[in-house]
């Protein structure tokens, strides 16, 4: 495994971001919250730069060139790979599964820029051109490191092997793993992860910021950005003074901001759904809501019908149940989506849930 070892000064900042997936104007606005300064803090992106958002080329090229400061790292995650597999490795039939799919990407984004619109007629010859044309784009993504480790900390995208030697982890388990928050590891430092957002996690408290054990020595950032309902991109800054550092949070919603004009209270205390191993049953009809069972703990809740979903014959939740906010005159909103009575969005605090339309 590819792992940098920088040298870390005593007094600076480690500025560590997660899983931007081609957010270009939402990472900008975030490095701008940050106060980033490339002279003297450190940049560390922890892997999905690219896929899944709208702005794949221009995201990489503006990273690449953040890349030719040493303070600055890239490292690889699952859906940087995708470069590499559309352009030397898929067949032609998977390639267009794969544009089927995700009609953004990058490989199609670089293609589109050569003026090629389809791939249906001279598949190969296309593609090569492609290849010719962005090989230092494509070589920049495939041979990027898969970790950073430093005296107190590891970088990596989804999580490292449960074992001394984390070094050996293999590939696809650091590309790829589920979960890794509540997993245990042997590597004796911090390890700072992205890949699963955090709000998938019921330490995260119905949020997308990050989330911390420090028991276990994991802490995940992955603020759900094109991939969550409602999602954020987040930066875990690390402070280092005189030998000793602490932790700050800062993120950017992906979204519409809106300020809340009347004032919201709600007694709801959200229920925490885990959308992977639970299911639910449908108790009623609430207007935008259904008041629903989570059969695996017995609770019940009110989810938007919107956010629910059908597969191995069960019914599923996306989100947590009763996510209804609190907002006081003048907070921030980020309106990610609605139903027909209300917002759903990021709360100027981080809560992820609904207000209602009236109160803007």
């Amino acid at each position: 495994m590819k792992i940098l070892k920088p040298s870390i000064p005593d007094n600076c900042r480690i500025i560590t971001v997660s899983d931007i997936h081609a957010n270009l104007k939402h990472f900008k606005a975030l490095l701008e919250k940050c106060g980033y300064n490339k002279n003297t803090d450190f940049l560390f992106i922890l892997g999905d730069l690219l896929e899944k958002g709208e702005e794949n080329l221009a995201t990489l090229r503006y990273v690449r060139e953040l890349c030719q400061n040493e303070r600055v790292i890239l490292i690889k995650g699952n859906n940087d790979t995708m470069c590499d597999r559309m352009a030397f490795h898929d067949s032609r039939e998977y390639f267009f599964e794969r544009i089927s799919s995700r009609p953004h990407n990058t490989y199609l984004e670089m293609a589109k820029s050569l003026g090629i619109d389809s791939f249906d007629n001279d598949f190969e010859a296309k593609r090569e051109k492609v290849n010719s044309l962005f090989k230092d784009e494509l070589d920049f993504m495939k041979n990027l490191p898969l970790a950073i480790e430093t005296k107190d900390f590891i970088f990596i995208h989804a999580g490292i092997e449960n074992r001394p030697d984390w070094q050996n982890t293999e590939e696809k388990f650091a590309l790829t793993r589920p979960w890794f928050f509540e997993e245990e590891h042997q590597a004796g430092k911090t390890v700072i992860c992205g890949h699963y957002p955090a709000y998938n996690y019921k330490a995260a408290n119905n949020s997308n910021l990050p989330v911390v054990n420090k028991e276990r020595g994991i802490i995940c950032i992955d603020g759900g950005a094109s991939v969550k309902w409602a999602g954020q991109l987040n930066a875990l800054i690390i402070n280092f003074k005189d030998g000793k550092y602490f932790f700050e949070t800062v993120f950017q919603p992906i979204g519409e901001e809106m300020r809340v004009k009347l004032p919201v209270t709600s007694s709801c205390k959200p229920i925490y759904l885990n959308w992977e191993k639970q299911d639910l049953t449908v108790l009623e009809e609430r207007e935008d809501f259904l008041y629903v069972k989570i059969n695996q703990t017995e609770e019940t809740g009110l989810i938007a019908k919107s956010h629910i979903g059908q597969w191995d014959g069960k019914i599923h939740g996306w989100i947590n149940l009763n996510s209804f906010l609190s907002a006081s005159v003048g907070e921030k909103f980020c309106r990610c989506g609605e139903t027909e009575r209300y917002f759903f969005g990021i709360s100027e605090k981080g809560q992820v849930g609904f207000l209602p339309k009236t109160a803007f």
